[in-house]
């Protein structure tokens, strides 16, 4: 394995794009060779799967032979039909919510053997069935060895949320999702993350498939600053069977951005038609509003509906479609600050009474998406060509920071009184996958295309671009960004029996090519020109307003254009059991990118059992990130509220690219990739049939991440942009590899069931999460910037990365089901987080760890209908309050980096139907 320290090379001739080819002649040699279109020596074997304990058909349970792509989903009457080759095979049924079984059939030429399966529930989310970590087809949550969490669809159905990312953070310890508000095009796309590194270090999967990333960069004060990461709320939640999380660094077997994990979201399948509408809404007290402190907002509105069929030779059809209306919340407090100039006897009516003008709350959102999922019939030589996809589409607005009718920057005769600007978003995802498997001369492969694209367009309402005076007008088309991802893909797997080995050789090759395209398109002149106009009226008069749309000027032509690279990779996997209670695995993958170079990166990983029910695993790895083409081309100038003197003011930051010319004078370098190294250790148990318990202690060091520089501020950085064309901008920032942490963590989790017969099952599950990351080496300040006294990663930035997300998460859910009538009582304790100020100690803060307790109960109506009652936050916990050097002067009570958001208690009621 190649060394860490040699990680990352540029070679003119590089053994992936040669791999890839001689993937891809196989495949095609595969493929259309004449011998494998003729059906020889196969046999049948076919049966019903049933729930044991009520002898239900189970419909959609999936049955395969592990090692290869055989496998059939049973239909609604538990029927299913699988054709083999003649000989001996292993069999493995697994339905999700159920115990997996396996078995081992003999079948010869022509003959057709029936095999029924009974399953057992109640003990189903011990040990689910996993995909994801591993290249073999019969891995379970316990025998696996890494650490795989299975949301299954009970679970994220009793959550009461409709949105993806919500759900996961509640049933998974080790995943953040905070709320950021006021933060621009980050209030519409919300960045998460897992194991307390960034949204990028996190890959996502879709039916085992690379998911494309979303076009907006994380440039505001939030969780996540400086990165790009997946919008999973793009991915309706009513689509989805179940969500593995593969908690360990997985890039030698997937790729770049797999340093905290994986998370794989699989898409239903079978032929289940339903149902859901939800409404809720939050209802919640607000300290210090006026009167009785009540407040009832952020609406909900979603509704839902799915449908499949299966048809003979495997083939199936699952179609979802969602739609999600969800209304703003607003938790700011009164603004008595005063708003008019000096001598106006309006302010003292205003340091009275106060005024709203803010709106710090989740932005307004409208969503709707369609997604299929689907596979052909298998051909006579097994062959069977799959696809799905969807497609979102999101309407959203959030509001910026409020104008004062004296400020600079506001027109006077268009706001006399002042005015809150508006971002409106347009956001459009789409993606489609279209793939074959089979098997052929030995080898089972899949050989697969992807396609996805992001688009998100900036609209400003309610403002000004003061450059204009009067006849400015107050809406502009700001912009858009965009992202499309295409991927190919060819994954060969077999096993080889090998002398006396417990079980064979299982061996994985593939290849991969990318190509990632990145643009910018500008705003309209309006938004971002300098009219020439000065300030016209008041004290000011005659002084230069800040040019563009008042809080979100448009981007600049100079700002637009498109970017692409491309990239190959390829990877070689081995797992095995030399002796019956040892399992090995060995993986290695080299990528060789068009802008940066190359990697080669590997894993190794094991699993011993000492004895039935007990096993410790561990796995080492090491593994990089590549630069997104966001980080390496993004640029605009926006507006800042900056925390100066305790007071938010205003200041346009310009955000470089590490390629401009202005950069490279303030220090900027080109990016390179990030290098990491993740080791882990663990047990899994289950000396009970109905108790399991995993825990797994974790290690990452990561060198050369990439951060957003802090924010270069002073005057002579405003005389320095001003000199390069961009006047009236007061700072300055970039994307840079400046600095290595460490993480350090443990993840517990346990699930215990008990089965009382005709009066239901109970089912408990606990997590726990503890991470630690700290900034252990910090790149010295460029000459150029220090100059300016200015610092390239200051504490604000630090503490983001190293108090900003909960060091310590426990959750427990406790559910009660009798046939169709379920109660469920979750609790989590999201710790400690914090900040600090950029450069003032005054403004560092700790925010206290909270309990927030959730509980649903649904009741069945009629043969098909159910309705769940549930509450969010029972108790109507808020996090701690902004000290008053943070809280803007009293108007913003609650920060955006709490994990659980503030918005309140939150009320619902669903009702499902299913056919």
């Amino acid at each position: 394995m190649t060394s860490i320290n040699c990680l990352l090379r540029v070679r003119a001739f590089h053994p992936a794009t040669h791999l890839f080819t001689a993937a891809i002649t196989f495949a095609v040699t595969v493929l259309f060779s004449p011998l494998n279109l003729i059906a020889q020596g196969t046999a049948t074997l076919s049966g019903r799967i049933t729930d044991r304990q009520s002898g239900q058909p189970l419909s959609g349970a999936h049955i395969s032979v592990p090692g290869t792509a055989q496998g059939a989903v049973s239909r609604s009457d538990g029927s299913y039909r699988l054709t083999l080759p003649a000989g001996r095979h292993p069999i493995f049924v697994n339905y999700v919510g159920y115990a997996p079984r396996r078995d081992t059939v003999n079948v010869t030429a022509g003959e057709t053997v029936t095999g029924d399966y009974a399953l057992d529930r109640g003990i189903a989310e011990l040990n689910a069935a996993v995909i994801i970590g591993t290249r073999s087809h019969d891995r379970t949550v316990l025998n696996s060895p890494v650490p795989v969490d299975v949301l299954t669809p009970t679970e994220i159905r009793q959550t009461g949320q409709v949105e993806t990312s919500q759900i996961i953070q509640l049933l998974a310890p080790s995943f953040n999702f905070p709320r950021p508000t006021v933060a621009d095009g980050t209030d519409h796309i919300r960045p998460s993350t897992l194991r307390g590194l960034g949204p990028d270090q996190v890959l996502v999967l879709v039916n085992g498939k690379r998911r494309h990333t979303s076009s907006l960069v994380n440039v505001n004060g939030t969780i996540g600053r400086g990165s790009t990461g997946v919008d999973l709320n793009a991915i309706p939640a009513s689509a989805i069977e179940r969500i593995e999380i593969l908690r360990d660094g997985a890039a030698a077997q997937y790729g770049s951005d797999a340093i905290a994990g994986v998370i794989n979201i699989i898409l239903k399948s079978d032929e289940s038609t339903d149902a859901e509408y939800e409404v809720g809404s939050n209802n919640t007290k607000l300290k210090g509003l006026p009167g009785d402190n009540k407040l009832s907002d952020g609406d909900v509105s979603a509704v839902s509906a799915n449908t499949g069929k299966l048809f003979s030779g495997n083939g199936f059809l699952h179609v979802t479609g969602q739609y999600e209306n969800r209304g703003s919340t607003n938790r700011s407090l009164l603004d008595k600050r005063a708003q008019y100039f000096a001598g106006d006897p309006r302010n003292a009516v205003i340091a009275a009474n106060g005024q709203l003008h803010f709106r710090q709350g989740d932005a307004h959102a409208n969503d709707i998406a369609f997604f299929g999922n689907s596979a052909f019939p298998a051909f006579a030589n097994g062959a069977q060509v799959y696809a799905f996809g969807g497609i979102s589409h999101r309407e959203g607005q959030g509001a910026g920071n409020w104008r004062m009718p004296s400020n600079n920057n506001t027109v006077r005769a268009i706001y006399p009184d002042g005015f809150l600007p508006l971002i409106n978003s347009t956001i459009g995802d789409y993606s489609g996958t279209l793939g074959v498997k089979g098997e052929g001369k030995g080898w089972t492969y899949d050989l697969s295309s992807v396609y996805g694209h992001n688009r998100f367009d900036f609209d400003v309402t309610n403002s000004d671009n003061p450059t204009l005076g009067t006849a400015s007008p107050t809406s502009f088309y700001s912009g858009s960004l965009k992202f499309g991802e295409a991927t190919a893909n060819l994954d060969l797997t077999r096993a080889f029996p090998i002398g006396h080995f417990e079980s064979p050789l299982n061996v994985a090759i593939g290849a991969e090519a990318r190509r990632d395209s990145y643009g910018i398109i500008a705003g309209e002149p309006d938004s971002y020109r300098d009219g020439g106009v000065k300030v016209l009226d008041g004290p000011n008069a005659g002084a230069q307003p800040t040019p563009g749309a008042q809080v979100f000027p448009g981007f600049q032509p100079g700002d637009a254009g498109n970017h692409s690279r491309t990239n190959y990779a390829g990877y070689l996997d081995f797992e095995a059991s030399p002796i019956r209670k040892l399992l090995l695995g060995l993986a290695g993958r080299t990528e060789h990118y068009s802008d940066f170079g190359s990697a080669t990166i590997g894993k190794v990983s094991g699993r011993f059992e000492l004895f039935p029910g007990y096993a410790i695993r561990g796995a080492f790895n090491s593994g990089f990130r590549a630069p997104s083409l966001g980080q390496e081309f993004f640029s605009s100038t926006a507006t800042n509220f900056l925390n100066i003197g305790g007071t938010l003011t205003a200041v346009e930051v310009r955000t470089l690219p590490v390629t401009s010319g202005p950069a490279k004078a303030l220090g900027a370098k080109p990016l390179k990739a990030e290098r990491s190294e993740n080791a882990s250790v663990g047990v899994a148990l289950q000396p009970l049939a109905n108790l399991s318990l995993t825990s797994d202690y974790y290690h990452i060091v990561i060198r050369d991440r990439i951060v957003f520089s802090g924010n270069f501020t002073g005057a002579a950085m405003t005389n320095f942009l001003a000199s390069q064309g961009f006047p009236g901008v007061g700072s300055a920032r970039y994307f840079t590899n400046a600095i290595d942490t460490r993480t350090n963590g443990l993840d517990i989790v346990t699930r215990y069931a008990l089965d009382f017969g005709t009066r239901g099952i109970t089912g408990f599950t606990g997590g726990y999460n503890h991470t630690v990351t700290v900034v252990t080496h910090v790149d010295s300040t460029p000459p150029a910037l220090a100059t300016q006294n200015a610092v390239l990663f200051d504490r604000l930035e630090r503490s983001r990365i190293e108090e900003g997300q909960p060091h310590t998460t426990f959750s427990a859910t406790l559910d009660h089901t009798i046939r169709r009538f379920n109660v469920t009582l979750h609790t989590t304790r999201f710790g400690e987080v914090g900040s600090r100020g950029a450069t003032n100690p005054a403004l560092d803060q700790k925010y206290k760890a909270r309990w927030i307790t959730d509980a649903n109960v649904t009741v069945p109506v009629a043969r098909q209908v159910g309705v769940t009652f549930g509450v969010n936050n029972i108790a109507d916990v808020y996090p701690s309050e902004n000290i008053p050097a943070n809280n803007n002067s009293g108007i913003f009570p609650y920060s955006g980096i709490s994990p659980f958001g503030f918005n309140g208690r939150f009320m619902y009621i669903r009702t499902h139907w299913d056919r």
